[in-house]
């Protein structure tokens, strides 16, 4: 469940119209919460009423990313890249057109950013590292164009940071280079400005400054959002995940064995669950218990995972 990737796995947010906002929110709801069925309903529907704008394409092309991120699958790999060529192909020819207006450019540029994202994300899955390289590359400057023309469009900061973040600490063995900047610590300032200013990214981001903040060893900070987080959403398994993880890092152990339960309940109580999780959760718990010598449960726990039948 830790996505620490340099293009950001969930892009669940846009400066959309007010126009339809209900349904938008609904759909961030939904995927958070690994509804991903019913937000992709949801999206269909707006585009079987004729609404062809490119955020009902953007939201479907964000549903399908986090339900194959979620299940690590391809189930809907063609649909997926079928609509991230939509929504590149209008937003392009939209571009390369006359007087287009520059809140409109941004909208359109974030679009587009975040949709070559989504597909760099993929193909670095799938191991297509330099299809991944050059739509990441191509991401990123059109994210950042976004917000040159729009410095209000605090959606794209949220993927800027988590670049920017992740970049510096893959290449930190050459930060002492005059080549590569330590970006770190404005990663996290861009992360931050989508909490505390966007509209829907707000979770998502502090989702993503968690493991963040975990990693610069800021457990204090990670922990408190966190438990924001899960009491916003205390059905999301993202956000479980997150707070389980910052409690085991933090060698809170009882706290961390009671937040693995919790995600083993759901995982155990959901029809559709990836079973891959079920693993991940008991080897995280039988660690806690070997940090508690409880041994006995401890072992209890490895000989599920090693019956393990996938």
């Amino acid at each position: 469940m830790k996505k620490t990737v340099w293009i950001i796995f969930l892009y669940l947010t846009v400066a959309a119209p007010l126009i339809g906002k209900d349904w938008i929110a609904r759909v961030v709801d939904l995927t958070i919460n690994a509804k991903f069925d019913r937000a992709e309903r949801l999206c269909l529907e707006r585009l079987s009423d004729a609404d062809s704008s490119l955020h009902a394409y953007f939201y479907l092309s964000s549903v399908l990313n986090s339900k194959m991120t979620h299940y690590e699958d391809d189930r809907d790999r063609d649909r997926f890249l079928a609509v991230i060529d939509t929504i590149v192909r209008r937003t392009t020819r939209r571009l390369n057109g006359r007087d287009v207006e520059r809140n409109t450019r941004a909208r359109l540029l974030f679009y587009r950013g975040s949709a070559l994202g989504y597909r760099a994300f993929y193909s670095g899955k799938t191991g297509s590292y330099f299809s991944a390289l050059k739509d990441g590359l191509k991401s990123i400057d059109d994210l950042k164009r976004a917000v040159e023309l729009d410095s209000t469009l605090y959606d794209a900061y949220l993927g800027i940071g988590v670049y920017q973040y992740w970049r510096s600490t893959k290449l930190r063995f050459l930060l002492w280079t005059p080549f590569v900047d330590d970006l770190r610590l404005t990663g996290i300032e861009n992360i931050q400005k989508a909490i505390d200013h966007s509209r829907h990214s707000r979770y998502m981001a502090m989702h993503q400054l968690i493991y963040i903040l975990l990693n610069e060893k800021q457990f204090d900070r990670a922990l408190g959002y966190a438990e924001e987080a899960v009491r916003k959403y205390p059905d999301s398994p993202f956000m479980r995940w997150a707070y389980a993880h910052a409690l085991y890092k933090m060698h809170r152990n009882r706290a961390a064995l009671k937040a693995y339960r919790a995600i083993l309940n759901m995982i155990q109580s959901g029809s559709d669950s990836n079973q891959w999780h079920e693993v991940t959760c008991r080897v995280r718990m039988a660690e806690i218990y070997r940090r508690l010598k409880d041994w006995a449960n401890c072992r209890s726990q490895l000989k599920v995972v090693l019956a393990f039948n996938p």
